[in-house]
């Protein structure tokens, strides 16, 4: 007997600042896919995120290309994140007071304390949007990358392996990861999702990851 399968389909389940919808927003997940579910909230609104959050020390296996937004000319590959120290944000909507403090917050912290490191933001919306950080905060030196661009296939495939898919919706939940050489030293994802994650706490723990201060399950 095959597996049933259920689509997640955009509907309003969020409705502050919703992006338009993109071409891969209708994507079909078999019921195995969605043994990652997890509940958050926006605000006082349950919210259910799907794939696996990524844990200490998992390579990055998933393959995708996401299209480039802002001072990248290239698209975001898993290929170009297995190198030295990176730092993936992803923004549901990039012209959100939340998603502009997790953008600066990011880059102002990241950079003083890993001035090497390669910072990339993946939004859910638009290359247009990414001139609200181009009028507003020009210094912002991070690559931008628009999810809803990218093929069905990638966009699908980022969603699942960095645990930011947002069920019934062509939004990407607030994230953090970081990673090292092509395999993962630990995510911030809040459980509010009002909020941004909380950049501080992301950035100390990869410090104590780094320097053996942290024990590694718990990141």
């Amino acid at each position: 007997m095959k597996p049933r399968t259920r689509t997640i389909v955009p509907d309003p389940i969020v409705t502050v600042g919703e992006p338009s919808q993109p071409s891969n927003a209708l994507v079909s997940l078999d019921d195995a896919d969605l043994v990652g579910l997890r509940r958050v909230k926006l605000g006082e609104r349950p919210l259910w995120l799907y794939g696996c959050v990524p844990r200490w020390g998992e390579p990055l296996n998933a393959e995708f290309s996401i299209p480039p937004a802002r001072r990248a000319t290239e698209p975001l590959t898993s290929h170009g994140l297995r190198q030295g120290l990176v730092f993936i944000s992803t923004l549901p909507n990039i012209e959100k007071h939340a998603c502009t403090l997790q953008i600066v917050g990011l880059e102002e912290h990241a950079l003083r304390h890993f001035p090497g490191s390669r910072i990339c933001h993946v939004s859910s919306d638009a290359a247009a949007h990414w001139s609200e950080v181009d009028d507003y905060h020009s210094e912002v030196r991070a690559e931008g990358y628009s999810l809803c661009h990218a093929d069905a296939v990638s966009a699908l495939a980022f969603r699942l392996v960095f645990g930011v898919g947002v069920r019934g919706s062509a939004r990407v939940a607030h994230g953090l990861f970081a990673l090292l050489d092509g395999k993962f030293l630990t995510s911030e994802i809040p459980s509010d999702q009002y909020r941004p994650p909380a950049v501080s706490r992301f950035l100390h723990r990869v410090i104590g990851l780094l320097d053996g201060s942290v024990v590694p399950n718990e990141g």
